[in-house]
């Protein structure tokens, strides 16, 4: 079941959320950005909001969070807010320092989506023009929600008159019951891509093993977090890319709230960040440092200007599709 309510009112545009409902999820999501505002889980003992949020659209922009956001037309950081691609080059928007962060000023997290209901099936649409943010090719951007059972399932969807480069994600922040140093992370992959200056990839992919960056198996998130560690000192704590060792991406549980997540997709690689600037005032008060996580299936950063990182580059005349798929039990 889809229902509608008002949000907020934005540069004189109101903004509604969407309640996708069953007997075990209910996720809204707004049409501002694309975001996901709560996602409350229904257990024997209660519901359970597991992700942050807040209450009005000013607040969301001013905290830099990119907080439950959907990203475009690319996830995380190119370096030096520029790229070549067919012999050309493009220059995007510089709003990370010198880089372009999330698709730059005014990505996709805020937009204005036009919205369609098929059924339980929500859609988000947007156009992306030649130039946005500096990116090439007209772009039909769409995103869709479904429940399944227990599981927030996102599918993307885009088509460009000439050859771009996108890789969405869901911005999400997750906490599931308790300290985000409590929830007990598994990450299915082997490697990690070390960040120099700026959080920009150096282009090594190192194994994990005897780094802190091991979640192969089950620890705590704040176990190894404040390790005295060169990575964890660049980005003041987790914010690193995961080489993926195939679909199912992670997996994290709280000992407190005995929820359990499961994240899967088809993109090469997670950006595991532990919350290192939160900031704002939530839907249930000041947020601070570290009160969420985020599991973010993307291409690698900066991989468009790396050439042994896949590159996300979307065929012009073409149609992309990725998912996201959050699997949550009790």
């Amino acid at each position: 079941m889809i229902t509608k309510s008002y949000f907020d009112t934005y540069n004189g545009r109101q903004s509604y959320i969407y309640e996708l409902s069953n007997d075990k999820l209910k996720v809204g999501i707004t049409d501002f950005g694309g975001a996901i505002q709560y996602l409350k889980v229904v257990t024997p003992s209660g519901e359970k909001d597991v992700c942050l949020g807040f209450d009005n659209i000013s607040e969301y922009i001013n905290s830099a969070t990119y907080c439950g956001a959907t990203i475009g037309r690319v996830a995380n950081r190119i370096a030096d807010a520029r790229y070549c691609l067919n012999g050309k080059e493009y220059v995007l928007s510089q709003n990370d320092g010198k880089n372009c962060l999330h698709g730059g000023a005014d990505g996709f997290d805020k937009k204005f989506f036009q919205v369609k209901t098929c059924g339980d099936l929500l859609c988000l649409t947007l156009t992306s023009p030649d130039g946005d943010m500096g990116f090439g090719g007209n772009m039909q951007f769409e995103a869709q929600f479904s429940l399944e059972g227990g599981a927030l399932n996102i599918k993307y969807l885009a088509q460009s008159d000439a050859d771009t480069l996108w890789s969405p994600t869901c911005h999400a922040y997750f906490n599931l019951g308790g300290t985000i140093g409590e929830h007990m992370l598994k990450i299915d992959a082997s490697k990690y891509t070390p960040a120099g200056e700026g959080l920009i990839p150096t282009g090594e992919v190192n194994a994990v093993t005897g780094t802190p960056f091991d979640f192969t198996q089950f620890k705590p998130i704040g176990r190894d977090m404040h390790a005295e560690n060169a990575q964890l000192s660049i980005a003041g704590g987790y914010d690193h890319n995961y080489v993926l060792n195939g679909g199912h991406a992670a997996t994290v549980y709280s000992p407190v709230s005995a929820i359990k997540l499961d994240v899967f997709t088809d993109m090469p690689g997670l950006q595991f960040y532990s919350g290192n600037f939160i900031k704002g005032r939530g839907k249930n008060g000041v947020l601070n440092m570290h009160d969420g996580f985020c599991l973010e299936p993307q291409f690698f950063p900066n991989a468009i200007n790396i050439p042994w990182f896949q590159s996300p580059i979307l065929k012009g005349g073409g149609q992309g599709e990725h998912f996201i798929k959050h699997s949550f039990s009790w």
